[in-house]
């Protein structure tokens, strides 16, 4: 089929097709073509963000990183030129919402790629453009506490991302499958962060003016994890060291092999 009849939204939909199905060299192909077409008619900026975007990832599942990265900088550079000309307030959002995607994707590649300010960054920026976000802030969070070692400032956005997933007024972009899990995790990883957080200083949520013992905020984060998910046994061993407990000082072998695979994982 001959790209040079076919419009940019013909041609997203084929590469969409092809991706769909796990069949990325056919998709590779079409996403360029429509790319090399940006500049050769009225294209539409969601087509365009959809086309860099799409190509993007399609780069990454065949392992490309840094192709996958440029691709999806350069739908953040079409959306920076082009947004301010857009009238229309639906899609103003809707281009928003893409650009969000491709810097959370952009994140993600940055990380792979061991570039983590970058990565902290893109995730950034894809909260300020999408703020119910809530897998950007946690993504962030943990590049700010477990690289750029600020567990005080990821501290701040797990619990950003904490009151997205628990406030009924909007639905949280991409809500998680299981929240109540991702809910635990995120307690966990605010405990933690309360934990190594340096001459910080805990307060009361609801009187900042009453200051509490950061252990004791810690300790009410790790029981709120397990109460979320009565598995989460990294809450577990954090609870027990935090409060003291000469019961259960020892890491249970549940815990030994979970933290184990984790590390596998990352």
């Amino acid at each position: 089929m001959d790209a040079d009849d076919l419009s940019q939204e013909e041609i997203l939909d084929l590469g969409d097709m092809s991706l769909s199905q796990n069949d990325f060299a056919p998709a590779i192909k079409y996403y360029e073509q429509g790319v090399a077409k940006i500049n050769e008619e009225e294209d539409s900026l969601l087509t365009s963000l959809s086309l860099h975007t799409n190509l993007g990832t399609t780069y990454s599942a065949t392992g490309d990183e840094r192709k996958a990265a440029e691709m999806y900088r350069n739908a953040i550079i079409l959306y920076s030129n082009q947004i301010d000309e857009i009238v229309e307030e639906s899609m103003k959002k809707s281009a928003s919402d893409l650009t969000a995607q491709a810097a959370f994707f952009l994140g993600m590649t940055h990380g792979e790629l061991g570039n983590h300010k970058k990565s902290a960054d893109s995730y950034a920026f894809a909260a300020s453009l999408d703020p119910y976000h809530w897998a950007a802030l946690a993504n962030l969070g943990s590049v700010l506490q477990d690289h750029l070692e600020v567990p005080a400032e990821a501290l701040t956005v797990y619990n950003k991302a904490f009151d997205i997933l628990t406030q009924t007024e909007v639905q949280p972009t991409d809500p998680p499958e299981d929240p109540k899990y991702v809910m635990s995790q995120l307690q966990h990883r605010i405990g933690l962060a309360i934990t190594f957080a340096e001459k910080q200083k805990c307060v009361m949520h609801d009187d900042p003016s009453k200051e509490v013992p950061c252990s004791e905020m810690a300790a009410s984060a790790f029981n709120y994890a397990i109460e979320l998910d009565p598995s989460n046994e990294n809450a577990k061993h954090m609870l027990a060291s935090v409060t003291a407990d000469a019961t259960m000082r020892k890491a249970s072998n549940t815990y030994v092999t979970q933290l184990f695979e984790d590390y596998a994982e990352k």
